[in-house]
């Protein structure tokens, strides 16, 4: 295909990367929706934020806030409509606007010239703490009291103070995320790999040991872009999944022979469940699955990038619209 064997091997065994990454990352961000997980995380990163555990004071307020809350009833039910992303500015806004320093800042303060603005700025920084007193929460009380003082006042500052906090807290909250994504990920993938018997190994032994099956490797169609959103995952998933079907039918290696499923054929014509077998028997499909998993981690747009420049080396070279998008390989 190729004009080498050892690119046929690597196109094989990357465009089964790409199957799998990208049936895992339609089904995770199925998961995701379905039980509303993004939703969910932001909802329980807020009530971390303001020490809100329980999400019946200043959590439960900032959710009753438009700003937070859009498509919400507002106190009827926080939490009907809740959002999956809030901007910073908007989360400093509203958390301004119910501790009531919104409020506490007069408009024409800002325009006193001279000593009436010392004046002003001095009963704006004691208006303010004054409103931060109410506040119950002892670490919520220190973080705004400190800010205002940093802040000397200025509301802008203080808003974008209250921002950039907001972010930083979003940042570890994206990475905790990030990290349950990645083990759901895997966890689907080894589950994936195991069913359709997707094994690494095997698949590059065979194609190793019998060049006419990457020939076959000719008959897919690769999309000309990768995915950018869900919807486009799940279309290029569906296309790479049958062509994956359609190679499998043809000899590719994946997938359990019919009417031995998880079973291992020993000794010619003998089949036996793998369980029941010695681990010196089972130990490589076991590896070539975790290989696969552990593959599907790094995503299908890299395995769409990968497979990409591995056709790209048969000789044909890059399309006009990779040169005009930068994406051809160096020569």
């Amino acid at each position: 295909m190729f004009g080498s064997t050892i690119l046929d091997v690597a196109a094989g065994i990357i465009f089964g990367f790409l199957a799998i990454s990208l049936f895992t990352s339609a089904s995770v961000e199925a998961i995701n929706s379905a039980l509303n997980v993004r939703v969910n995380n932001l909802r329980t990163g807020i009530m971390a934020l303001v020490n809100d555990p329980n999400f019946t004071g200043l959590a439960k307020q900032l959710y009753q806030h438009a700003l937070i809350n859009p498509l919400g009833p507002g106190a009827s039910d926080p939490t009907k409509n809740a959002p999956a992303y809030v901007e910073k500015l908007q989360f400093a806004e509203a958390l301004l606007d119910v501790t009531g320093l919104t409020a506490a800042t007069p408009a024409a303060a800002a325009q006193a010239p001279g000593p009436e603005a010392v004046a002003a700025l001095t009963a704006r920084m004691a208006t303010l703490n004054d409103q931060v007193a109410k506040i119950s929460d002892p670490q919520i009380k220190q973080l705004l009291q400190g800010m205002i003082a940093r802040c000397g006042g200025d509301m802008g500052r203080l808003k974008t103070d209250l921002a950039n906090w907001f972010d930083n807290a979003m940042d570890r909250l994206s990475g905790d995320f990030k990290r349950r994504t990645q083990v759901m990920t895997f966890v689907i993938a080894l589950v994936t790999a195991l069913v359709i018997n997707l094994d690494t190994i095997r698949v590059g032994t065979l194609l190793w040991g019998q060049t006419g099956l990457a020939e076959e490797l000719k008959s897919i169609t690769i999309p000309s872009s990768a995915p950018t959103d869900v919807n486009g995952v799940i279309s290029t998933e569906k296309q790479v999944i049958d062509s994956l079907d359609k190679l499998a039918q043809e000899g590719f290696p994946v997938g359990w022979s019919p009417g031995h499923f998880m079973d291992i054929e020993d000794t010619p014509g003998h089949w036996e469940a793998i369980w029941n077998e010695p681990p010196s028997i089972w130990y490589r499909p076991l590896l070539g699955w975790l290989i696969t998993a552990v593959a599907a981690l790094f995503g299908a747009p890299f395995w769409f990038d990968a497979l990409q420049s591995i056709i790209r080396l048969k000789g044909a070279g890059p399309s006009p619209d990779e040169k005009a998008t930068n994406r051809a390989a160096s020569s």
